[in-house]
């Protein structure tokens, strides 16, 4: 039987955090005792004179290495089990989930049908059944999940509220987001599906086995976190362990063993640690993520962007639109009260950036504070989430950047600014005052009925959240 290779990396990366953690306890004890106690304090072995004041200074700053790598490590642990950044599967997910575990019970009654039928031949009768029902149900799920697709556009625009109700969003081609065939919902921005996990993921990283689990938007700037201090900890404990390794070797004594190990933790750790440090550092300036960077130099960004009043043909360019209906189907007695203040609508024209640009570049400084916080002692300690985690912005999940202004003045959407353009997101916003009265209140209006709609989807996203706990999980079905 092969092996899994997504169940591999889930089960080593349950396995790593525990020798990670052996290692560190083991280098505490060689350095603790071994050189500050016995080499440092203690050195009658070696005939020297007892250097106390560097044995408290290399106990000191190790410790307080260890603590900020330590306290980095367990919030990114705590974040995985607590916030991992999941996007919650589609209601399709859970009615297939549900045929699955029912077929699962025809599967066991048809397998004992066909047990008694097979004794019935061996002993010269004849079945009293055939099979009545067809194919056990079980295989349902594995087969519609494979051929799944985007709904049709005539199915409506169930799902899409959180979208069109903002003012930029992600799209394809069409005008609507991406949609995800295993967990059977659409994609946020800039989410992508993770298949060790089998699920979408906010702003999706890498899954890191290091860390035990997936590094998204929610545990990246601690992820940063603890590449960098366990970078400054493992130079710390090389350097110091160099010299000492190399008293030893001069004063002709026999090398220590539990030293070359730890020179050698500390040396291999360090230039994997330095290499992390540098590519999480670099995707913070930039505002990208490891999936994204695979195709940074050649992607192409398609935003679907809201046009509160049609665009003056005089300047705009062809581009595609497309149009969403606000107001649901169903919801007839709410439209006869609100028809008169809410628009029916809201048309989106379809955007394309330029291969390689990225909209969401705020510049150097800002995509560092939008990923490590505002302030100095946040980027040095894990107190606090991203500022990107924030998705509850009127106009788009995410910040966006000068890039998207050039891609609205390409399609005559906006009036070109020959002066130097801001990469301060406050001073992007400042720029807009040529909407009217009457949009400013549109946009009200609609902030309301998405707070509204934010709430309704938690309620019904904690009742679908219980109803998955409680199902059991069937066996052979890939979620």
């Amino acid at each position: 039987m092969a092996l899994d290779h997504k169940a591999a990396n889930r089960w080593v990366a349950r396995f790593i955090p525990i020798l990670l953690a052996g290692i560190l306890g083991y280098v505490t004890w060689v350095i603790t005792a071994l050189v500050c106690a016995d080499y440092l304090l203690n050195p009658s072995p070696y005939v020297r004179k007892p250097r106390t004041g560097a044995a408290v200074t290399i106990l000191v700053l190790y410790f307080v290495f260890l603590l900020l790598l330590g306290s980095a490590y367990i919030r990114i642990l705590v974040t995985i089990f607590t916030n991992p950044g999941f996007v919650p599967r589609g209601s399709q997910w859970l009615t297939q989930r549900e045929t699955a575990t029912q077929g699962k019970g025809s599967k066991r009654h048809k397998e004992r049908r066909d047990s008694n039928s097979s004794e019935e031949k061996a002993n010269g009768s004849r079945p009293t059944s055939e099979r009545q029902n067809g194919d056990p149900v079980g295989f349902s799920y594995l087969n519609s999940a494979l051929t799944a697709g985007r709904p049709n556009p005539s199915d409506g625009t169930a799902g899409l509220e959180e979208f069109y109700g903002r003012d930029v969003f992600i799209c394809e081609g069409d005008g609507r987001p991406a949609w995800c065939s295993t967990c059977l919902n659409w994609k946020p921005d800039r989410a992508h599906h993770c298949r060790e996990v089998g699920r979408c993921v906010r702003k999706m990283d890498h899954f890191c086995p290091w860390v035990g689990g997936i590094v998204s938007e929610t545990n990246f700037k601690f992820f940063t976190q603890f590449v960098a201090w366990t970078a400054v900890f493992c130079v710390f404990v090389l350097i110091f362990m160099a010299v000492f390794v190399a008293e030893l070797k001069q004063a002709g004594n026999h090398l220590n063993v539990h030293w070359i190990l730890t020179l050698s933790f500390a040396a291999l750790f360090g230039l994997f640690s330095i290499g992390m440090t540098g590519s999480s550092v670099q995707f913070a300036l930039l505002n990208t993520t490891t999936v994204e960077n695979l195709s940074r130099k050649v992607k192409v960004w398609t935003l679907a962007v809201y046009l509160p009043q049609p665009p003056d043909p005089a300047i705009a360019r062809g581009f595609q639109s497309v149009t969403y209906a606000t107001v649901p189907a169903t919801a007839s007695n709410e439209l006869s009260i609100s028809s008169t203040l809410s628009p029916p609508s809201r048309t989106f024209a379809i955007l394309h950036s330029k291969q390689g640009e990225n909209p969401f570049d705020l510049g150097p400084l800002e995509n560092f504070k939008s990923v490590m916080g505002n302030y100095w002692y946040d980027w040095l300690l894990p107190l606090r989430y991203s500022p990107c985690c924030n998705h509850d912005r009127g106009d788009s999940a995410f910040t966006l950047g000068p890039v998207f202004e050039q891609m609205k003045q390409r399609a005559g959407l906006a009036v070109a600014n020959h002066s130097r353009t801001p990469t301060d997101p406050r001073s992007l916003s400042r720029q807009n005052t040529a909407e009217s009265e009457s949009d400013r209140e549109s946009r009200r209006r609609h902030r309301r009925r998405r707070r509204r709609r934010r709430r309704e989807r938690r309620g019904k996203e904690m009742d679908r959240r219980d109803e998955e706990s409680s199902l059991p999980e069937p066996n052979g079905v890939v979620g």
